[in-house]
This record gives C-alpha cells, structure tokens and sequence, in this order.
C-alpha cells in the first residue's frame, strides 16, 4: 500500500497527514459513524464540534470487503474555519481515535487528551477517515 503523506506550515504551525493514498472518496449518503447521541456535542478549544462515535450499518456491513476499521473514539461533527483542527485537516466525519499515543474511548477523552497540546512539540492525532487509518501533528500556535 502507498502511503499519502501531506504537509503543510503555517506560521509556527507545523501540520503533516499522513495516510493510504488509495483511500476510497467520500460517497454522499455513506455515513459509517454518526454520534450516539442525537444532539450530545461539545465544542472543544481546538476548533472542533465532536460527539460520542457510533458505528452505521453502511460501516458494519463494509468492515471486511474493503477493509475498514471499526474503533471506538469521538466522532468530528464540525470543524471551525481557521480552528487548528481546520489547519491540521481535520473533517467533518473523521473519528479521533488515539491523542498522543493514548487510545480515547469518546468525546471526554479526546477532550481531555487534546486539551494537553502545547506549543512547543508536536501531538500526533490518530484518526479514522472513511474507515481508514489517518494522523496528523498537532502544535498550537
């Protein structure tokens, strides 16, 4: 498998992506995760909307021919424009899974992980992108 890396700088912001490059497009009307909770968001001072993950039919029935993964985590409901979560590209739909090598089960871990991002090192976010394994580095400005 290729891998797709992309990286950008912006001021002191250093951002990279990394993820397979033969990842499927995003297809309308295909969620595989929406929030457990209707409604049951937190805006978080990164520049994101997140809630709970759960998995959609669509994923469930997916998982093994194409190879996607099922994980627990928070679920991106929204990004802000300009938000570092927004630099970092992060999207809407993505599923944070993992903030700085420490596995998040929802949407209070991966607040109280992402909380802890400085701005003098790097923080490597796991996240899944259409079922597949995704990471940026985080650093506030």
């Amino acid at each position: 498998m290729s891998t797709l890396r992309h990286a950008v700088t912006i001021g002191s912001l250093g951002i990279a992506l990394i993820g397979p490059a033969d990842a499927a497009p995003a297809q309308t009307g295909d969620a595989l995760y929406v929030c457990a909770v209707a409604g049951a968001t937190r805006t978080i001072d990164v520049g994101a909307t997140i809630c709970d993950a759960a998995p959609t039919d669509a994923l469930t029935k997916r998982l093994e021919p194409d190879n996607l993964q099922l994980r627990a985590g928070a679920l991106v409901a929204a990004v802000t424009n300009g938000g570092v979560a927004q630099v970092a590209g992060l999207q809407a739909g993505d599923v944070i899974y993992r903030v700085g090598g420490v596995d998040v089960e929802d949407n209070i871990e991966t607040t109280a992980r992402l909380s802890l991002i400085g701005g003098t090192a790097d923080t490597v976010v796991n996240f899944l992108r259409r079922g597949r394994p995704y990471l940026v580095k985080l650093r506030r400005p």
